[in-house]
Protein backbone atom coordinates (compact mmCIF):
# COMPACT_ATOMS: atom_id res chain seq x y z
CA UNK A 1 0.00 0.00 0.00
CA UNK A 2 1.33 3.45 -0.88
CA UNK A 3 1.83 5.96 1.91
CA UNK A 4 -0.09 9.21 1.91
CA UNK A 5 2.02 11.52 -0.31
CA UNK A 6 2.99 15.10 0.42
CA UNK A 7 1.12 17.76 -1.52
CA UNK A 8 3.18 20.91 -2.19
CA UNK A 9 1.16 23.75 -3.58
CA UNK A 10 -2.17 22.32 -2.47
CA UNK A 11 -4.13 25.37 -1.45
CA UNK A 12 -7.55 24.31 -2.67
CA UNK A 13 -7.19 26.38 -5.81
CA UNK A 14 -6.75 29.79 -4.16
CA UNK A 15 -3.74 31.95 -4.97
CA UNK A 16 -1.49 32.73 -2.04
CA UNK A 17 -0.54 36.41 -1.58
CA UNK A 18 3.12 35.81 -2.43
CA UNK A 19 2.50 33.41 -5.31
CA UNK A 20 3.05 34.66 -8.87
CA UNK A 21 -0.13 34.94 -10.88
CA UNK A 22 1.00 32.28 -13.34
CA UNK A 23 2.19 29.82 -10.71
CA UNK A 24 0.65 26.35 -10.99
CA UNK A 25 -2.17 25.43 -8.66
CA UNK A 26 -2.79 21.80 -7.76
CA UNK A 27 -6.26 20.42 -7.17
CA UNK A 28 -6.79 17.05 -5.53
CA UNK A 29 -9.53 14.45 -5.42
CA UNK A 30 -9.50 11.26 -3.36
CA UNK A 31 -11.93 8.73 -4.81
CA UNK A 32 -12.70 5.07 -4.14
CA UNK A 33 -9.95 2.93 -5.65
CA UNK A 34 -12.32 1.32 -8.14
CA UNK A 35 -11.96 0.90 -11.93
CA UNK A 36 -15.01 3.05 -12.67
CA UNK A 37 -14.17 5.82 -10.17
CA UNK A 38 -12.45 8.34 -12.45
CA UNK A 39 -12.34 12.11 -11.90
CA UNK A 40 -14.74 14.12 -14.02
CA UNK A 41 -16.95 11.16 -14.95
CA UNK A 42 -20.52 10.46 -13.86
CA UNK A 43 -19.25 7.40 -11.98
CA UNK A 44 -16.47 9.14 -10.04
CA UNK A 45 -18.25 8.46 -6.73
CA UNK A 46 -18.85 4.78 -7.49
CA UNK A 47 -17.68 2.35 -4.83
CA UNK A 48 -16.62 -1.30 -4.96
CA UNK A 49 -15.99 -4.11 -2.51
CA UNK A 50 -12.22 -3.91 -3.01
CA UNK A 51 -12.11 -0.35 -1.68
CA UNK A 52 -13.94 -1.43 1.48
CA UNK A 53 -12.13 -4.72 2.10
CA UNK A 54 -8.47 -3.97 1.42
CA UNK A 55 -7.57 -1.71 4.34
CA UNK A 56 -5.82 -3.20 7.40
CA UNK A 57 -7.89 -3.69 10.57
CA UNK A 58 -6.29 -0.73 12.34
CA UNK A 59 -7.42 1.73 9.65
CA UNK A 60 -11.03 2.69 9.01
CA UNK A 61 -10.64 3.20 5.26
CA UNK A 62 -11.91 3.00 2.63
CA UNK A 63 -9.02 2.55 0.23
CA UNK A 64 -8.84 5.77 -1.80
CA UNK A 65 -7.03 6.62 -5.00
CA UNK A 66 -5.54 10.15 -4.89
CA UNK A 67 -5.77 12.23 -8.06
CA UNK A 68 -4.19 15.57 -8.98
CA UNK A 69 -4.66 18.06 -11.77
CA UNK A 70 -2.68 21.24 -12.45
CA UNK A 71 -4.12 24.64 -13.28
CA UNK A 72 -2.45 27.88 -14.31
CA UNK A 73 -4.51 31.07 -14.24
CA UNK A 74 -7.62 28.95 -13.80
CA UNK A 75 -6.93 26.80 -16.88
CA UNK A 76 -6.11 23.09 -16.72
CA UNK A 77 -2.56 22.54 -17.92
CA UNK A 78 -2.20 18.96 -16.74
CA UNK A 79 -5.17 16.58 -16.58
CA UNK A 80 -5.94 14.29 -13.67
CA UNK A 81 -3.07 11.97 -12.80
CA UNK A 82 -2.85 9.51 -9.92
CA UNK A 83 -0.62 10.39 -6.99
CA UNK A 84 -0.95 7.17 -5.03
CA UNK A 85 -3.47 5.52 -2.73
CA UNK A 86 -4.22 5.49 0.98
CA UNK A 87 -6.49 4.11 3.69
CA UNK A 88 -6.17 7.35 5.66
CA UNK A 89 -9.50 8.61 4.35
CA UNK A 90 -9.85 11.16 7.14
CA UNK A 91 -6.82 13.14 5.96
CA UNK A 92 -6.75 12.31 2.24
CA UNK A 93 -6.75 15.53 0.16
CA UNK A 94 -10.00 16.32 -1.60
CA UNK A 95 -11.79 13.42 0.07
CA UNK A 96 -15.58 13.47 0.23
CA UNK A 97 -17.76 11.62 2.74
CA UNK A 98 -17.06 7.97 1.96
CA UNK A 99 -18.54 4.61 2.81
CA UNK A 100 -16.27 2.34 4.85
CA UNK A 101 -16.39 -1.26 5.99
CA UNK A 102 -17.18 0.07 9.48
CA UNK A 103 -20.37 1.59 8.03
CA UNK A 104 -21.28 -1.75 6.45
CA UNK A 105 -20.70 -3.57 9.75
CA UNK A 106 -22.89 -1.08 11.62
CA UNK A 107 -25.66 -1.48 9.04
CA UNK A 108 -25.36 -5.26 9.42
CA UNK A 109 -25.69 -5.01 13.19
CA UNK A 110 -28.80 -2.84 12.81
CA UNK A 111 -30.56 -5.45 10.65
CA UNK A 112 -34.02 -6.33 12.00
CA UNK A 113 -33.54 -10.06 12.40
CA UNK A 114 -36.09 -12.81 12.08
CA UNK A 115 -35.93 -14.84 15.28
CA UNK A 116 -36.30 -18.62 15.54
CA UNK A 117 -39.30 -19.67 17.60
CA UNK A 118 -38.79 -23.06 19.23
CA UNK A 119 -41.49 -25.70 19.63
CA UNK A 120 -41.35 -29.17 21.14
CA UNK A 121 -42.85 -32.63 20.72
CA UNK A 122 -44.86 -34.11 22.46
CA UNK A 123 -47.28 -31.44 21.31
CA UNK A 124 -48.39 -28.56 23.48
CA UNK A 125 -44.90 -27.92 24.88
CA UNK A 126 -45.58 -30.47 27.61
CA UNK A 127 -43.44 -33.54 28.20
CA UNK A 128 -42.57 -36.10 30.87
CA UNK A 129 -39.58 -36.74 33.06
CA UNK A 130 -37.12 -39.14 31.37
CA UNK A 131 -38.97 -38.91 28.04
CA UNK A 132 -37.02 -37.89 24.95
CA UNK A 133 -38.35 -34.52 23.81
CA UNK A 134 -37.86 -33.29 20.24
CA UNK A 135 -37.29 -29.65 19.33
CA UNK A 136 -37.57 -27.68 16.11
CA UNK A 137 -37.35 -24.01 15.17
CA UNK A 138 -39.30 -21.88 12.72
CA UNK A 139 -38.38 -18.35 11.68
CA UNK A 140 -40.72 -15.57 12.76
CA UNK A 141 -42.43 -13.70 9.90
CA UNK A 142 -41.04 -10.32 10.87
CA UNK A 143 -37.40 -9.45 10.24
CA UNK A 144 -34.83 -10.93 7.87
CA UNK A 145 -34.01 -14.64 7.89
CA UNK A 146 -30.93 -16.23 6.26
CA UNK A 147 -31.02 -15.82 2.49
CA UNK A 148 -33.34 -12.80 2.56
CA UNK A 149 -31.99 -9.39 1.53
CA UNK A 150 -32.18 -6.12 3.45
CA UNK A 151 -31.41 -3.13 1.21
CA UNK A 152 -30.76 0.47 2.23
CA UNK A 153 -28.95 3.52 0.85
CA UNK A 154 -25.81 4.79 2.57
CA UNK A 155 -24.09 7.93 1.27
CA UNK A 156 -25.87 7.50 -2.06
CA UNK A 157 -24.79 3.86 -2.46
CA UNK A 158 -27.32 1.03 -2.52
CA UNK A 159 -26.13 -1.44 0.11
CA UNK A 160 -27.71 -4.90 0.23
CA UNK A 161 -27.12 -7.16 3.23
CA UNK A 162 -27.95 -10.87 2.99
CA UNK A 163 -27.90 -12.69 6.36
CA UNK A 164 -26.53 -16.21 6.59
CA UNK A 165 -26.72 -18.68 9.44
CA UNK A 166 -23.54 -19.33 11.41
CA UNK A 167 -25.17 -21.48 14.08
CA UNK A 168 -27.92 -22.08 16.63
CA UNK A 169 -27.41 -22.70 20.33
CA UNK A 170 -30.37 -24.41 22.01
CA UNK A 171 -30.75 -23.84 25.75
CA UNK A 172 -33.22 -26.04 27.61
CA UNK A 173 -33.71 -24.08 30.82
CA UNK A 174 -32.18 -26.68 33.12
CA UNK A 175 -28.55 -25.77 32.48
CA UNK A 176 -28.22 -28.00 29.42
CA UNK A 177 -27.62 -26.81 25.87
CA UNK A 178 -26.77 -28.02 22.37
CA UNK A 179 -24.72 -26.07 19.87
CA UNK A 180 -23.57 -24.25 18.03
CA UNK A 181 -25.21 -26.25 15.25
CA UNK A 182 -26.85 -25.43 11.94
CA UNK A 183 -29.67 -27.91 12.55
CA UNK A 184 -33.22 -26.58 12.82
CA UNK A 185 -34.24 -29.77 14.61
CA UNK A 186 -37.37 -31.72 13.77
CA UNK A 187 -40.06 -34.06 15.03
CA UNK A 188 -40.13 -37.73 15.96
CA UNK A 189 -38.48 -39.95 14.78
CA UNK A 190 -35.92 -38.08 12.67
CA UNK A 191 -35.39 -34.85 14.60
CA UNK A 192 -31.78 -34.50 15.72
CA UNK A 193 -32.26 -31.92 18.50
CA UNK A 194 -33.50 -33.78 21.58
CA UNK A 195 -33.34 -33.44 25.34
CA UNK A 196 -34.36 -35.48 28.38
CA UNK A 197 -35.46 -33.72 31.58
CA UNK A 198 -34.69 -35.48 34.84
CA UNK A 199 -36.92 -33.35 37.07
CA UNK A 200 -40.45 -31.97 36.74
CA UNK A 201 -41.01 -28.24 36.39
CA UNK A 202 -41.41 -25.40 33.91
CA UNK A 203 -38.35 -24.63 31.79
CA UNK A 204 -37.78 -21.67 29.43
CA UNK A 205 -36.39 -23.04 26.17
CA UNK A 206 -34.86 -20.69 23.63
CA UNK A 207 -32.57 -20.67 20.63
CA UNK A 208 -29.80 -18.10 20.30
CA UNK A 209 -28.83 -17.51 16.68
CA UNK A 210 -25.46 -16.33 15.39
CA UNK A 211 -25.74 -14.54 12.06
CA UNK A 212 -23.09 -13.65 9.54
CA UNK A 213 -23.87 -11.81 6.32
CA UNK A 214 -22.70 -10.89 2.85
CA UNK A 215 -22.98 -7.44 1.30
CA UNK A 216 -23.39 -6.06 -2.20
CA UNK A 217 -22.87 -2.50 -3.44
CA UNK A 218 -25.22 -1.21 -6.15
CA UNK A 219 -26.09 -4.75 -7.24
CA UNK A 220 -22.52 -5.98 -7.70
CA UNK A 221 -21.03 -9.25 -6.46
CA UNK A 222 -21.57 -10.50 -2.90
CA UNK A 223 -18.73 -10.32 -0.39
CA UNK A 224 -18.55 -11.44 3.26
CA UNK A 225 -18.91 -8.94 6.10
CA UNK A 226 -16.12 -9.46 8.68
CA UNK A 227 -18.45 -9.64 11.68
CA UNK A 228 -21.09 -11.79 13.34
CA UNK A 229 -23.93 -11.01 15.72
CA UNK A 230 -25.76 -13.30 18.16
CA UNK A 231 -29.50 -12.72 18.58
CA UNK A 232 -31.45 -14.31 21.46
CA UNK A 233 -34.71 -15.90 20.43
CA UNK A 234 -37.98 -15.68 22.36
CA UNK A 235 -38.42 -18.19 25.19
CA UNK A 236 -40.92 -21.05 25.02
CA UNK A 237 -41.96 -22.49 28.38
CA UNK A 238 -41.89 -26.29 28.38
CA UNK A 239 -43.78 -28.01 31.18
CA UNK A 240 -42.25 -31.26 32.42
CA UNK A 241 -44.51 -33.58 34.38
CA UNK A 242 -43.81 -36.73 36.31
CA UNK A 243 -45.76 -39.83 35.32
CA UNK A 244 -46.72 -42.20 38.12
CA UNK A 245 -47.99 -45.73 37.86
CA UNK A 246 -51.31 -46.36 39.60
CA UNK A 247 -52.75 -49.78 40.44
CA UNK A 248 -56.46 -50.13 39.84
CA UNK A 249 -58.75 -53.01 40.59
CA UNK A 250 -61.06 -54.50 38.00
Amino acid sequence: MLALPKFPGDDGGALLPDRPENAPVYQYLSLYDCPQSLPGTISEDASCAHALKDCPPDMVGPYLRIWRQTLVAGEVTEPWVTEGATCAADVAPGARPTLSMADIVQAFKRTPWSKPQVSSQPAGNTTLVNLTTFYKVDWTADGFAPGEVDTSTLLGIRVSIRPRLVGFTYTFGDGSSIGPTTSTGGVYPDGDITHVYREPGSFPVRVNTTFGADFSLDGTEWNPIPATVTVPGPATDVTVREARGVLVSR
